[in-house]
């Protein structure tokens, strides 16, 4: 062939129109025209031991499947009986809710017959003869605030003889009692009439009489001016009384004189000569007076008078304070009489 020729070296022709893979192959074979194709190299024994590796997962197979079989197996059945199922269905009629009908409530008012027997409102029947009452405080509690179960309800006015009295309607935690002021001593029961605040007592002591109090529900209350007294340094326990009358005895060559009444049947004077001194004189209601071991000091501003010293009776002292002109001025207090000075 025209341009051919054999390499001398290898024996292999070489040249034009001769085959590439001839002219030029991979990997000499020593044999003339034949070379080593791409993938010839795959061993002999690898397709067969693939196919021996598929036997063998597929006997692995079976094998798992007969043992997680066996136990089923000897498991018996479990026969189930059945019985005819009723498919009729009754239908009842709704029930009807019982229904009661209550009878109707009678409610009944009672009414205290008593109550036509009070005297009106506002009044003390006292001494058999009704007596308006001038001043009250109710539901005063006058040792606030060591004590507050001590309370009282107090009603000033004057008797058929023109004598002040009050009454005093005293709640504590053993009972309630009444006392009147002047010396009548005190009553053990109270009997209250009707829802108001009316209520009754009756004293047997030296006299025997009853006491009727009936306050006007809408009356004003007089609970502003005072009166306290507690032992020297002990401030914190207060005894507070009411001032529910007042009366000034102006005498010319001495001085003057102011007087009053006070819850639980105290009573007192301050007699002033002249000037911002006084003495102080108290009656705490058993008569035993007590008075000012030294001037006791008065001050007066925008019609407030108040008084505040020390008194004693020989072997106990009081601290005293003396507020007035809340309720009633200085300068609107009647006259004394001479019931009304200790």
């Amino acid at each position: 062939m025209v341009g051919e020729h054999d390499d001398d070296a290898t024996g292999i022709p070489t040249g034009a129109g001769v085959d590439p893979l001839i002219a030029h192959p991979k990997l000499a074979t020593g044999q003339t025209g034949q070379i080593e194709r791409p993938g010839d190299q795959t061993p002999w024994w690898f397709v067969p031991g693939l196919c021996a590796v598929a036997l063998l997962m597929i006997g692995v197979l079976v094998v798992a499947a007969d043992r997680r079989a066996a136990p089923l197996a000897a498991v018996p059945p479990v026969e189930v009986a059945t019985s005819p199922v009723d498919v009729s269905t009754t239908v009842s009629a709704p029930v009807q809710p019982e229904t009661t009908v209550a009878p109707p409530v009678v409610t009944t008012t009672t009414v205290d017959p008593r109550i036509d027997t009070l005297p009106p409102a506002g009044t003390v029947r006292f001494g058999g003869s009704d007596r308006e009452i001038l001043a009250r405080c109710e539901e005063h509690l006058p040792f606030d605030p060591a004590d507050t179960e001590f309370e009282t309800s107090s009603y000033f006015f004057f008797d058929s003889s023109g004598i002040s009295q009050f009454v005093d309607r005293i709640s504590t935690a053993d009972g309630e009692r009444v006392e009147v002021m002047r010396g009548a001593g005190r009553s053990v029961d109270v009997d209250v009439i009707g829802d108001n605040g009316a209520f009754a007592a009756f004293f047997d002591g030296s006299r025997r009489f009853e006491v009727v109090v009936n306050p006007a529900a809408d009356a004003e209350q007089n609970c502003g001016d005072r009166l306290v007294t507690n032992a020297p340094g002990q401030f914190s326990e207060p005894h507070t009384r009411i001032i529910l009358d007042v009366c000034v005895d102006n005498l010319n060559d001495i001085g003057t004189t102011i007087a009053g009444v006070t819850s639980q049947g105290a009573r007192f004077e301050i007699l002033q000569a002249g000037g911002e001194l006084a003495e102080i004189v108290f009656d705490p209601g058993d008569g035993d007076l007590m008075r000012t071991t030294a001037p006791a000091f008065v001050i007066r501003d925008q019609g407030i008078l108040s008084a505040s010293g020390v008194v004693s009776d020989g072997t106990n002292d009081l601290d005293i304070t003396i507020d007035i002109g809340s309720t009633v001025g200085e300068s609107d207090a009647r006259a004394c009489s001479p019931s009304d000075r200790l």
